[in-house]
């Protein structure tokens, strides 16, 4: 069902507010520094699934375009503004219901007061918007964090968040949660270093969970309860990262999703790894990798991880991209990405891939 979406507008127009109070209203005094950096990209790019379907697998070629604008103040030593806008889209050639129009705004502040210890906090925005409307949504996170750094090369943090997603015409896909996380870090060296972390995430949803009333473990039927959706995810990962020679950067998470609502409790694991390496002083090779395996002890009818969001990470991925610097600030850039999933309902499983030669711009 369609929803009111004032606060979201409200609050849009709030962080455009505060983003230009404190980027352009307040004067430089002494001590103050502000850093300002651009980025900015375009690329030509061919889509061979752009619905991301079994059946009737369209093709595309796009245009893609990318800016992001980041503001850094640091008032005085101790203490750090940042103020981010990210702008993408992508324009089809023949496809225009697929047009896309992303904005995005972040604001983060962290102290430093105290000795080998920084505390803050951040909070973005995202809009995305479909030339269709069908899946246009919004998007807010809130977090705070609180860090330190201890002897021999040991970091801690603790983090907690609140993110709410609002998918535009249906309730379907929302969800607020709140999230706690730790993680330490031990650096053993400049070029090798290892981390490990634990989440615990509450997810709720504004519609009703279900129960299988067929007692048969091989049938399904499901009835609606009178309990909204509520979902308890815990995580526990590490991540490697190695510098010599070649650059690599190695993530495992391993999640458990418990919900009241048949057919989304399961087991997830997921891997990543980066791989870059300097093939000469001007080009730059990297590889990119997210494997994801899922288990669940009920069956599932809908899949667990399909998701309108952009850049889903329980899809799988495979990116190689080539950089060639071209001049003081501009990079050439050849990209190739392929996209699958695994679902457990078969008509819900697709692959594409997407060829992409662009450039970029600092300045």
């Amino acid at each position: 069902m369609k929803r009111p979406h004032g606060h979201i507008a409200a609050l849009g127009r709030m962080a455009w507010a505060v983003l230009a109070a404190l980027a352009f209203a307040a004067p430089v005094g002494a001590g103050e520094r502000v850093t300002w950096t651009n980025h900015a990209a375009l690329h030509a790019e061919y889509d061979d699934n752009v619905y991301k379907t079994t059946d009737d697998v369209e093709g595309d070629l796009l245009a893609r375009v990318f800016f992001d604008s980041k503001l850094d103040l640091h008032p005085n030593r101790a203490n750090l503004v940042t103020l981010d806008y990210t702008l993408g889209a992508k324009k089809f050639a023949d496809l225009i219901d697929q047009d896309t129009l992303i904005n995005q705004v972040m604001m983060q502040y962290e102290n430093t007061t105290i000795s080998n210890t920084y505390i803050g906090g951040d909070a973005t925005l995202k809009l995305r918007n479909i030339r269709d409307g069908e899946e246009d949504y919004n998007k807010v996170i809130l977090n705070s964090f609180a860090g330190h750094y201890f002897a021999r090369g040991v970091s801690g943090q603790v983090n907690a968040s609140y993110t709410r997603f609002d998918f535009r015409n249906y309730d379907y896909y929302d969800y607020w949660t709140q999230a706690y996380g730790i993680e330490l870090n031990k650096s053993i060296s400049h070029a090798l270093g290892f981390g490990v972390h634990y989440l615990i995430e509450d997810k709720n949803y504004p519609f009703f969970a279900f129960e299988n009333v067929v007692s048969d473990r091989d049938s399904v039927f499901l009835d609606e309860t009178d309990e909204l959706r509520q979902d308890t995810l815990h995580e526990v990962g590490f991540k490697f990262s190695s510098f010599y020679f070649v650059l690599v950067n190695f993530a495992y998470d391993f999640q458990v999703n418990d919900s009241n609502s048949y057919g989304d409790s399961y087991y997830h694991h997921r891997l990543r790894l980066m791989v870059s390496k300097s093939l000469t002083p001007t080009t730059n090779l990297h590889l990119f990798a997210v494997a994801n395996f899922r288990d669940s002890d009920e069956q599932v009818l809908i899949p667990h991880s399909y998701s309108v969001e952009e850049d889903d990470e329980n899809y799988n991925q495979l990116v190689a991209k080539l950089n060639r610097k071209v001049g003081e600030r501009i990079w050439l850039e050849a990209r190739y990405a392929r996209f699958w999933s695994q679902y457990s309902v078969s008509q819900f499983n697709f692959s594409k891939n997407v060829y992409s030669l662009g450039a970029s711009f600092n300045f």
